[in-house]
This record gives structure tokens, sequence and C-alpha cells, in this order.
């Protein structure tokens, strides 16, 4: 098993933000960037958080990712935007689309934004749980086409990508509900993760180079291929999702469909928050307290998982992989950042 170490999450923030600045990202935007970054870890979800900072900045050093960029509204109406990130922070274009939703939800009831050249946003229930926190229930989509990801239901090559969907609703006692969850059976960036951790695969998440189920990670990375969750209905969804992500425009000549969809619905324009927020309460509490089967402590809805991590994580320092926190230390010492993980 890998070694790890654990880290503050202010260290490990201020660590980011320090190296963001050093790649040529100004300060409001690095701030965001590594709040977000760490906010993954936070909430354990590792593959999302700064195990992907060495990628970004390979992007920064191939032009692939502008990180002093922001984010352009191309059209829109009332209720709707259509936006170019144009290759900047995804993370910090994905908070603005969603605050740009939100600002449209709170005049005309329902707010949705596309958009497109968008650099990796991260995990969606980030923008999940931002619209929850402001009072508003939403729905988020990512998909596209992955020549060698995940194969379709009854495929024998891959052509997905891990196409999430994340849902978000506001809860009065702050618990909210925010469900994100990978149309693959796994997320991609977690085979990763598990490689570097030198652990095992949940069964069902690949198939290795000879279409055989697996769960070892090195299977994948030998010309494996991802899985869809819940055979032919999880396709379907994988399909959904690039057609909503799609809104954002169809690659000329090809019939390609994909992108990502922020959706913010007001809920005072259907009943007064107040008591919506109640209800989401009551609800989720009586799951919560349904007695536990053999094998579980207890009955969780969707969000108590992370909040846990969050919580355990705040005190103890978040637990990062050594090769994680090497690979991030060797830039800093190229981008001759002085901040230090501890």
């Amino acid at each position: 098993m890998a070694t790890s170490r654990r880290i503050q999450a202010d260290r490990l923030r201020d660590f980011c933000t320090q190296l963001f600045k050093a790649v040529g990202t100004p300060s409001d935007i690095a701030v965001v960037e590594a709040r977000i970054l760490v906010n993954s870890d936070l909430k354990g979800h590792l593959s999302h958080g700064v195990f992907q900072i060495p990628g970004y900045i390979q992007s920064i050093e191939d032009k692939g990712l502008i990180p002093d960029g922001t984010p352009e509204i191309v059209r829109q109406t009332a209720s709707t935007a259509f936006v170019d990130s144009k290759l900047c922070w995804g993370h910090y274009a994905g908070e603005w689309c969603m605050n740009l939703a939100i600002e449209k939800a709170r005049t005309t009831g329902m707010g949705s934004v596309s958009i497109t050249n968008s650099h990796h946003i991260g995990r969606l229930g980030e923008y999940a749980e931002q619209a929850a926190a402001a009072g508003f229930a939403s729905l988020l989509v990512t998909g596209g086409k992955s020549a060698g990801g995940a194969s379709p239901f009854g495929g024998a090559e891959g052509a997905l990508g891990t196409n999430p969907i994340a849902f978000g609703f506001p809860s009065a006692d702050g618990r909210h509900f925010v469900s994100d969850f990978a149309t693959t059976a796994i997320a991609g960036a977690k085979i990763h993760i598990a490689r570097i951790k030198g652990t095992e695969l949940p069964p069902g998440s690949i198939i290795d180079k000879h279409g055989h189920p697996s769960v070892d990670p090195e299977d994948f990375f030998a010309g494996g291929r991802l899985l869809v969750f819940g055979g032919y209905k999880g396709y379907a969804i994988s399909l959904v999702t690039c057609l909503l992500g799609g809104l954002a425009g169809v690659v000329p000549n090809s019939g390609d469909v994909g992108g990502t969809y922020f959706q913010a619905i007001d809920i005072g324009a259907f009943q007064p928050l107040e008591d919506y927020q109640s209800a989401v309460q009551s609800f989720m509490n009586d799951f919560r307290a349904i007695p536990p089967a053999p094998g579980f402590s207890e009955v969780m809805v969707p969000g108590d998982p992370e909040r846990n991590k969050e919580a355990e994580q705040l005190r103890e320092g978040i637990d990062l992989p050594e090769k994680i926190c090497q690979e991030l230390l060797e830039y800093a010492e190229k981008y001759s950042v002085t901040a230090t993980l501890g």
C-alpha cells in the first residue's frame, strides 16, 4: 500500500494558490481554483482534487489552458446563456456559469447555461452545492464521446466519456441533498488514484483489453475500457448527458454532440423556499432514521458521505498520497514557489 501524509486544508489551499499564481493565474482566479480543488479532496474525492494539478499545468505549458482567461457570454435570453469559456480555468468557469444560471433563475424562475471551449471543470457536485447553498435546486451534466472510453451497452469498443450528472436540493439544516455520479461504473480518474494507492477497483467497473471483467487498474491502462453503470439504463443516461451538453453546440460536419450544461431552479417560483427546505430536511431525516441493514452502520442520503469525510479531514488533515505530494512539490520547485505542504 502506498504511503500518504496528512495536510491541513488551509495549508494545501495556500500552496495551490501560490502555485497557480506562479503559472500566470490572477489572484482572484487562483483563490477560486485552489478552494474548489481542495474541497474535492476534503470531501474524499481525490480523483478530482489536487491530483489533477500536474495535468493542468502541462495544459498551460501546451497552451491548452489559458490561466488568465475569463468566460464570455456569446448569446443570451432572460433565462438562458451560451458561454464561451475560452479555455480558461475550468473550475472558475464552472462557478461563474452556475452563478449566472442562479442570477437568471432568480429573475425568471429557471436559468440554463451551456458552455463551450471548457477546460476540465472538476466535480459537478461542487456547483450543485453552490446552488443549494443559495437556495436553488440544480441539474448539471457533462457529456460527450471519447474514443477508447466507456463501451456502450452491447458494444465491443469504447465510445463514451465518464459523462457525469449531478443534482442538488437545499435543506433547512444546511445538509443539502447533493448527488453527483459518473454514468460509468467508476470515474476515470479514480482508476488513477487506485493505481497510485495500489488498491483494486470495485467489481463491474472495467473490462480488460480482451473484454473480460477485471478489478486491476493496470488492465485499464493496458487497453481496457470503462463500463457504464446499470446496463442499458446507465447507457441511456450517458447519452442524455451528451444531448443536454450538446446545447453548447454541435461539432461541424460530425453530428457529434457534447459539452456542459448548468440549470438552476428558483424554488420560490413554485412555493415558499423555507417550506420546501424544511420539507427536504424532514424527508431526508426519515431515511436517515431507518435502521441499517447488516454490514452498515447507518443509512445516509446523497451528500452525507462527503460531509462526514469533510468533517474528519478538517480535524485530522487531508490524507494525500505521497506520490501526489511529491509531484506537486516538483512543480513548486520548477516555478520557484516558496509555499510548502508541511
